[in-house]
């Protein structure tokens, strides 16, 4: 029998400390671990001195297998349970980081980067979808976990960065790993799975049983792309297509065009850290912000502050002024990511938490894994400044073209 529908008594029935604290540290160590590796994976990369594309290729493969196969990952969870799937994929990132110094070479940096990627994104995809089927999509929630993911990024980048100037590659890919325990322990503590249907969620077949349930199906694909018909959803897909592209240009030649011009590895962790206090503060904000400002305008008027952000880069010589724009990139992406994930959990019902959350990883992944490939062939051409402005323009004019649009509004929450 399928499960019964919750009572809207359930829907505003607060929900323990114990799960959040739980939901919120898999998010905080799975998403925020991202910041570690923008890091120190450049950092690492430029010692074996490759060309520009090849930075561009090395730093966007980590986006590959993400991109690809999110949707499927997040159908096992809505079909075999969150937790479960969640735990093999914790377990594994706890091993990875401490592979790219015992194997130096390009093309292992290359596979390193796609399945250190895809283990951290299919636990954000988990706790994602926590927000949706345990937590009813309520925005204070979702705020509550992109406060978390802030709050890792504001510790964890100063802190590698430092050791990565005091202790050198291995001390930095060391604490790596302790963070990825984070993740596994935050995950040990999740409640027991909840989600578990007995078909398939689309309805379109009965979903297969053994080893035949973890292999892709082509229908969890196209229930996942189907949700795009649902306004609000499409409006988050192209959002986040945008602001991901922004992301793939701070997580490769951001960092390499500070090592550049002298910026040390404590100074760029601390950059990254201003970015995660502020997403903090912006994410908190968004409860009120939603009750004054239209959705749609809010979430595109955010996305387009924090890609200026990032195009403005080669103007600011200064410390003090990175500081500042990445300060103001990090309030703007806190205000974006809420809204993103509150939109999809409301729309995405019930049985499709996690493929909702999965498309928009995957969405988010196609820009991440193009962008820093675009910029290191401008780059190797034109120069890394030329780089920067191009490709953050050409983001601002598409997202200029999407807000005089007409689309319909989303509904409040």
């Amino acid at each position: 029998m399928p499960p019964a529908s919750p009572s809207p008594a359930d829907d505003h029935a607060p929900v323990p400390w114990r799960i959040q604290w739980a939901v919120y540290g898999a998010g905080l160590f799975s998403n925020s671990s991202l910041n570690l590796y923008n890091v120190v994976v450049p950092l690492w990369i430029v010692l074996l001195e490759p060309s520009p594309f090849m930075i561009g290729i090395a730093i966007g493969s980590r986006q590959v297998l993400p991109m690809f196969f999110s949707i499927h990952g997040g159908a096992l969870m809505d079909r075999l349970g969150t937790r479960r799937v969640m735990l093999v994929f914790a377990a594994t990132a706890v091993f990875i980081p401490l592979l790219y110094p015992v194997l130096p070479w390009l093309p292992t940096i290359i596979i390193l980067q796609m399945l250190g990627g895809f283990t951290v994104m299919m636990c954000w995809v988990g706790a994602q979808s926590f927000i949706g089927h345990t937590m009813k999509g309520n925005p204070t929630y979702a705020g509550r976990l992109t406060v978390a993911t802030r709050l890792g990024g504001f510790a964890g980048p100063p802190i590698v960065g430092l050791i990565w100037d005091v202790a050198g590659y291995w001390g930095a890919f060391g604490f790596m790993t302790f963070w990825a325990l984070g993740t596994l322990v935050s995950t040990l503590l999740l409640p027991p799975d909840t989600v578990e249907p007995a078909g398939a969620a689309d309805g379109t077949s009965p979903a297969p049983t053994g080893l035949r349930s973890l292999w892709p199906r082509w229908s969890d694909y196209v229930a996942a792309f189907r949700l795009m018909a649902i306004p609000a959803i499409a409006l988050v897909m192209a959002a986040t297509l945008l602001r991901h592209s922004s992301t793939g240009m701070q997580s490769s030649f951001y960092v390499v065009y500070l090592n550049q011009i002298g910026i040390t590895g404590t100074a760029i962790g601390l950059l990254f850290s201003i970015a995660g206090l502020f997403g903090g503060v912006g994410s908190l904000s968004v409860g009120r912000l939603v009750r004054r400002i239209p959705q749609r305008a809010l979430l595109l008027s955010a996305v387009a502050i924090l890609v200026l952000m990032i195009t403005l880069t080669p103007l600011l010589g200064t410390f003090l002024l990175l500081a500042i724009a990445m300060a103001g990139r990090g309030m703007f992406s806190g205000v974006a990511q809420a809204m993103e994930i509150a939109l999809i959990a409301q729309s995405a019902g019930r049985a499709a938490q996690a493929k909702g959350a999965a498309l928009r990883l995957t969405i988010g992944r196609i820009a991440a894994v193009l962008v820093p490939v675009v910029m290191g062939a401008i780059a190797e051409f034109a120069g890394l400044e030329v780089a920067f402005y191009l490709v953050g323009g050409t983001i601002l004019v598409l997202i200029a073209l999407l807000a005089i649009r007409p689309v319909a509004e989303p509904k409040e929450p």
